[in-house]
């Protein structure tokens, strides 16, 4: 009798958990914190002048991967201010007439800003960007080479995207958005050149305020990523 007691004990926890969540993942809102594993490539590498500078080398990058951290603070019904962080590893190959020298080097991004959200309804939301970007290129090490691979520049950045509750506690979110600081520069001063980027990611609420997370975002450097969000 006590089993029974407990088991429907733990089940009416359950449900109540679970029925707060359904209830309150439809929410749509911006306050949250982030973090996860993230991978990606950098495209075109092998024309950077950054890299390259006057030795005729073949470079090829290869995916790796390492972390991030975002979030959001919603200050206002429609505004919002939000940061993100990502630190990631590339594997580098170095191929000359004689041999092929493997390496790595990191590729560390960030940006902060604020945005303004338009709730259309309580399962849809469009929101707008603007930020200060960073991208970052060091740390490289090929042995036998000395590379001069630092790299760091920032720029101004923008975003569009849109959030639907396609159910309770599974949200989808895209988003296009604008960099000054998001590919490789092949030629002149600056070490990066401008890019605009597609992105799709999507969140499952298994507890109130707590969801597991994915994304896809593709440009000259496509990045994805698995994580958690707290939600507040």
């Amino acid at each position: 009798m006590k089993n029974n007691s407990a088991l429907l004990l733990v089940l009416a926890i359950f449900t109540i958990l679970f029925n707060n969540g359904m209830a309150q993942a439809s929410d749509i809102g911006f306050t949250h914190i982030e973090g996860g594993i993230i991978g990606g490539f950098v495209n075109d590498i092998e024309t950077s002048e950054v890299i390259m500078g006057s030795d005729p080398l073949d470079l090829e990058s290869d995916a790796d991967g390492g972390g991030f951290v975002s979030g959001a603070w919603q200050f206002s019904n429609q505004m919002h201010l939000f940061g993100e962080y990502a630190s990631l590893g590339q594997e580098l190959e170095i191929r000359t007439d004689i041999n092929t020298a493997a390496g790595e080097y990191d590729v560390v991004r960030w940006r902060l800003g604020v945005g303004y959200q338009y709730n259309v309804s309580e399962t849809l939301a469009y929101y707008a960007r603007l930020s200060l970007d960073q991208l970052e290129l060091k740390d490289a090490n090929v042995e036998g080479f000395n590379l001069d691979i630092d790299a760091e520049d920032s720029g101004v950045g923008s975003e569009i995207g849109v959030i639907w509750a396609a159910a309770p506690t599974f949200h989808l979110q895209g988003h296009a958005r604008y960099t000054a600081v998001g590919d490789v520069a092949t030629s002149g001063s600056d070490p990066f050149e401008t890019d605009v980027l597609i992105g799709v990611n999507g969140r499952w609420s298994f507890l109130p305020n707590m969801a597991l997370i994915t994304g896809y975002e593709f440009g000259k450097i496509t990045t994805f990523n698995i994580g958690m969000r707290i939600a507040f």
